[in-house]
Order: structure tokens, then C-alpha cells, then sequence
């Protein structure tokens, strides 16, 4: 058990010494941040409004029943706030009159819009209306999107026990592995907890960003499902990479694999869908959309668990045979 812990605190240290797997482990929290840019943030769709200290307090106060309000102490604060990477609408008070400020590039009818709400809150006036509940609807790439960027932080952390590996084998630090008192079952261990950890740690970051914390223990234990798609990823990089070089080949491979096959299975047919039930990586994505859509995830989830459990075992008879290890001692 100690040797174990030992390896496991070895593995986080390397990870931190190595500048690829350092920008692999940070690859995914860089696409969230792309993601923003390009769809905008996807937290709950409500209209936010900056403000100045131009503007009343009871006119502040009115405006937050329909908006999320944000202070700003003057008015070159304002307008360094409507001028950032979201869209938000700046309101101050020039004499007796209102001034809408918008940056000028948002989506069309932005300005519109907020200047007749904001016109219908200040006069006073209220519309009785009936609410209904409808399904929201993203386009396709929004979704594939998300999808490949939350499917690529469960892929890290693999990934990176595999460079780890690799590193192992070609300094021959494995070799004197297998005839140590160390144990497959401990090996193994030193290599999935780690990819456990940083698979959550890469989701929950991109939850984070993404503005979607609501979902963040669903993922969480979607993460813990895919511990043994992790590492499948890791030991066939072991398995087929004696050196870093070939790692990257072996990566070039399989990352599409991983990240490519669960999402294809939007583009076949539905009765097609049952070739992919083998698959880890299928339920991996069916797990997402159902989390995403507000479905139930649990059976995905366990599908993802035990579906790669059978596959992780395979892989490692092949790892085995591979770099001469004892299974039993």
C-alpha cells in the first residue's frame, strides 16, 4: 500500500515535469474558454445590465426585477465593462435622460430589445403573460462541440499515465518494475487513480467555465465511470510505445478514436445504434447528452464502467504478454 501511495505521488510529480503532459492537462480548460468565445456562455439565459453611479438606486432596484444588475463605480468602469468578451448592455444617466450603451458587434435586435424592456420597466408599465416551458434546441455544432471539449478531459488524464508509462519503459524504470516486489494490481493503481483524479479535475474545470456547475456531480460521477476508459487509453500507449516518439503516433491514433466514435453514433441511423453498445466510448457520450439535456444518466453511466471494464481487461492481457509482467506473484 505504500509503495503504491509512493507511486502515485510519483506520477503527479512527473506529470508537472513534463511540458506536454502539463499542456495536455491544461488542453481542455483552453478549448472551454474557446467554447465561450465562439457559443457565449450557457448558464441559464437571463438578461444582465451594467450600470453606473449615475443611475438611482430606486431605478437600480427596479431594474433588477427584470435583470441581473452589475455596479460599476464610474463611467469609464461601464464602459470597460460592455466592452469585454461578452455581451452586456451599459445603462447610466445623462441630466434627466437614460443612455443605453452597447459595444456595438452583438447579434441583431440587442439593442432593440433591452431598450424596450428597459423603457417598459422605467414608464411603470406591466404585461400579464403566460409562461410555457419549451425544450431548448442548440444547433448541432454547439453540441458536438461541448461534447468533443468535456470528452477530451476524461481522454487527459489517461493520456498523460500513458506518456508517464512510455517515460517508464524507454528509462527502463518498468523493467526493474516487473522483477520488484510491486504488484500488477499496484501498478495498475498507480496509473488509474491519478487519471482518475485529473479526469475530474479537467471536467469539473471546463463545468466551470462552461457555466454549467448544475451538472457538475453528474460529471463527476460520469468521470469515476470512465475510469477504466482511462485506462484502456494509457495502456495501450504502453503497450504499443517504447518510446516518446512513438507515443505520439500511438496518440495520433487513438485520440480521434476516443473522441470520434461515441459522437458518430448521432449520424447513423437508429437502428444502427445497437453496433455500438459494446463500446465505452458510446455510452461515455450518451451519458453527456443525457446529463447536458436534464435526462437520466445513471444507466450510461454504468454501461461506460462496465463495458470498459471488459475492454480495460483485454488490454491489459496485451500489456502483459507485452513488457513480460507477472499478473500474479
Amino acid at each position: 500500500m505504500k509503495s503504491m501511495l509512493m507511486s502515485i505521488i510519483r506520477e503527479i510529480k512527473l506529470i508537472f515535469r513534463d511540458g506536454i503532459t502539463v499542456y495536455l492537462t491544461i488542453s481542455p480548460a483552453l478549448l472551454a474558454l474557446v467554447f465561450i468565445l465562439v457559443f457565449g456562455s450557457i448558464q441559464e439565459s437571463t438578461i444582465r445590465l451594467a450600470v453606473d453611479a449615475s443611475v438611482p438606486a430606486e431605478v437600480i432596484a427596479r431594474l433588477e426585477t427584470v435583470a441581473d444588475v452589475e455596479m460599476m463605480p464610474d463611467n469609464e468602469s461601464l464602459v470597460r465593462r460592455i466592452s469585454g468578451a461578452d455581451s452586456i448592455a451599459g445603462v447610466l444617466m445623462r441630466g434627466q435622460t437614460f443612455v443605453l450603451l452597447v459595444e456595438g458587434n452583438e447579434a441583431q435586435g440587442f439593442a432593440e430589445a433591452r431598450a424596450q424592456l428597459i423603457g417598459a420597466v422605467l414608464s411603470g408599465e406591466t404585461q400579464e403573460y403566460t409562461a410555457v416551458a419549451v425544450e431548448s434546441q442548440h444547433s448541432l455544432a454547439y453540441t458536438i462541440s461541448m461534447a468533443c471539449i468535456l470528452l477530451l478531459a476524461l481522454f487527459i488524464g489517461g493520456a498523460s499515465m500513458g506518456l508517464s508509462g512510455v517515460n517508464e519503459r524507454e528509462s527502463g524504470v518498468l523493467r526493474a518494475i516487473t522483477i520488484s516486489p510491486m504488484t500488477l494490481l499496484s501498478y495498475v493503481a498507480s496509473k488509474l487513480l491519478p487519471a482518475l483524479l485529473f479526469g475530474m479535475i479537467g471536467i469539473a474545470c471546463c463545468v466551470l467555465i462552461m457555466g454549467r456547475m448544475d451538472t457538475l456531480a453528474p460529471f463527476l460521477l460520469l468521470a469515476g465511470g470512465s475510469v477504466f476508459v482511462s485506462g484502456i487509453i494509457a495502456f495501450l500507449i504502453i503497450t504499443f510505445a517504447d518510446n516518446q516518439i512513438a507515443a505520439v503516433g500511438v496518440l495520433k491514433i487513438i485520440m480521434p478514436v476516443f473522441l470520434i466514435v461515441g459522437i458518430s453514433a448521432v449520424f447513423v441511423p437508429q437502428g444502427w445504434s445497437i453496433l455500438y453498445y459494446a463500446l465505452p466510448m458510446y455510452w461515455q457520450y450518451t451519458a453527456m447528452d443525457a446529463i447536458l439535456t436534464g435526462k437520466a444518466a445513471l444507466l450510461p453511466i454504468l454501461m461506460t464502467l462496465g463495458t470498459g471494464m471488459v475492454w480495460f481487461a483485454l488490454v491489459m492481457i496485451l500489456f502483459t504478454q507485452k513488457v513480460k509482467i507477472k499478473a500474479w506473484r
